[in-house]
């Protein structure tokens, strides 16, 4: 296969050296022309999609036409192929296999038309991120780090915290993907409406955790911040990937919080059977916009589907991935 060049791009550097030998050892045993490559010269690139900027490398590489792979401890990946993690000389073999027909020299798509000044990424810009179709990252849109990026499984090595103005501390701890500070909601509004980046992040040791967890009530699962992260998206926008013309459904009761009390009539109608946000929005006397933020709270959780789709339940991975997307500054 003439140029088969493949590049394992953003790992740590010990990592990358067991990868790298373990793909040499496949390639030897399957006896094909695959060559490790710079990441420039690189026809295909394996992507840690576990860690924070791994859906930011994702667009990047899909913009400059490569076909990309994503190493993840999830069980799907919106990249062209999927290489599960812990990586093994086996998934190697196979997935050498699988691209066995991947073009050296793929004719680019057409660029992707973006309306960067209507305060968002435009609907046109979000399906062509969802389908597979963006060709680059567009100029004046970027992706700041928030403090979803922080829940990948491999963005922290260890317990950490953060402390904004007028919010509680917010600790986390990776290895139970838990969180502790608040056992409300809203006062964290603050942390999921917020720029945060590593240097605002503080490494904890487990103990210092233990103590905020005892001090604020106890120590809550990961996903119950990611539901407010969905929650909080703004300006009544779907989700990456979901359309208003699609039919939503409440797959399972959630967890109602008493500080959103209109979220108990919005369920009620939503268990009935699919409907489109407007219908739902009628039916439960909810404003559409708010019938959008409960959706997308429900999607990234698991307890909402659109029509026709699995549910995605407890999958930490695939809810950072979707809140990863560019944002307009």
């Amino acid at each position: 296969m003439a140029n088969a060049t493949l590049c394992f791009s953003g790992f740590p550097r010990d990592e990358v050296t067991l990868i790298q030998e373990q793909f040499e050892q496949a390639n030897r045993e399957l006896a094909t022309a695959w060559a490790l490559a710079p990441e420039a010269d690189a026809r295909v690139l394996v992507i840690d999609m576990d860690s924070m900027y791994g859906h930011m490398s994702w667009l990047k590489a899909h913009g400059g036409g490569k076909t990309t792979v994503g190493l993840t401890a999830s069980e799907r990946s919106e990249t062209d192929y999927l290489l599960r993690r812990p990586v093994s000389v086996e998934g190697l073999k196979t997935l050498l296999q699988q691209m066995e027909g991947v073009p050296a020299d793929p004719e680019p798509a057409p660029p992707t038309q973006v309306d960067v000044n209507s305060g968002g990424p435009s609907a046109e810009y979000l399906v062509a991120v969802t389908t597979s179709r963006m060709t680059a990252m567009p100029a004046g849109l970027t992706h700041e780090p928030r403090v979803s990026d922080f829940l990948s499984s491999r963005a922290l090595g260890g317990p950490a915290k953060v402390q904004l103005p007028g919010a509680p501390v917010l600790a986390f701890d990776p290895a139970t993907q838990t969180y502790a500070g608040s056992a409300s909601l809203k006062p964290l509004l603050p942390y999921v409406e917020a720029v945060i980046r590593e240097s605002d992040v503080e490494a904890i040791d487990l103990a210092e955790f233990e103590r905020i967890k005892a001090a604020s009530g106890g120590a809550q699962p990961y996903m119950r911040l990611l539901w407010l992260c969905g929650l909080s998206i703004p300006d009544g926008e779907l989700l990456p990937g979901y359309s208003p013309a699609k039919k939503f459904v409440l797959t399972k009761w959630p967890q109602i919080e008493r500080e959103f009390p209109k979220h108990f009539r919005l369920a009620t109608v939503m268990m009935k059977g699919p409907a489109l946000i407007r219908d739902l929005a009628e039916l439960s006397g909810v404003a559409p916009a708010e019938v959008v933020a409960f959706i997308n709270a429900g999607l990234l959780t698991g307890s909402v589907v659109a029509e026709g789709e699995p549910s995605a339940a407890g999958d930490v991975a695939r809810a950072v991935a979707l809140l990863a997307r560019p944002r307009a500054h």
